[in-house]
């Protein structure tokens, strides 16, 4: 088991890497997303043989974690809006910029739902772990599931745009880097929060 100075040292380094494929993707290198989801994976997921490392730390399941979005509506609803920001005359999708300011737990943080695709839950877990697990972030996966393919290759959300002649048309962009890239602040902030 590591002593708590080596934890320490583990998490700074995510924290300084977290913040410099953020600037690098604010910087136009979108691709940083991926090496985003792969220090989140680190730092949160656990399974059944690996430990994360604020799980180590005692921190992940007693901090209090930030949210770009309301986790739970107003109306005690659960959330369905996505980690981005979609306007309908500009293509593509941005990340939520300036600072999480929503509360919540560990689990409504990791396992909430961000709305749906082909019938699967987008949560935050499921853009860190399909990004660094399948996508490239630590492994490459010879088969993408449909879900994800549909999210991330074919455009499956395709919300309506307005063209410069004022034409609708169906936008295929992924959102899946804004979503990672709106995950890094709310995880930077969490854990500068909790005061480590």
């Amino acid at each position: 088991m590591p002593v708590r100075r080596d934890l320490d040292e583990r998490l700074a380094e995510h924290l300084d890497w977290l913040r410099a494929s953020a600037a690098r993707f604010d910087a136009g290198t979108t691709s940083e997303a991926k090496r985003i989801a792969t220090s989140v994976r680190t730092l949160v997921h656990t399974t059944e043989v690996s430990t994360s490392l604020l799980t180590q730390m005692n921190l992940r399941d007693s901090m209090t974690w930030l949210s770009a979005v309301e986790m739970v509506r107003p109306d005690g609803l659960p959330h369905t809006d996505g980690l981005w920001v979609s306007l309908p005359n500009m293509p593509g999708f941005e990340p939520i910029r300036g600072l999480p300011k929503y509360t919540t737990s560990f689990e409504s943080w990791w396992y909430g739902s961000l709305g749906a695709i082909g019938g699967v839950e987008l949560s935050r877990s499921y853009f860190v772990l399909h990004a660094a697990n399948i996508d490239g972030g630590a492994h490459v996966d010879p088969h993408i599931p449909d879900h994800y393919k549909d999210l991330s290759r074919l455009g499956g959300l395709k919300p309506v745009r307005i063209n410069s002649a004022g034409n609708p048309y169906p936008d295929s962009s992924d959102p899946t880097p804004s979503a990672l890239r709106t995950i890094c602040t709310e995880i930077v902030v969490s854990i500068e929060e909790a005061k480590w």
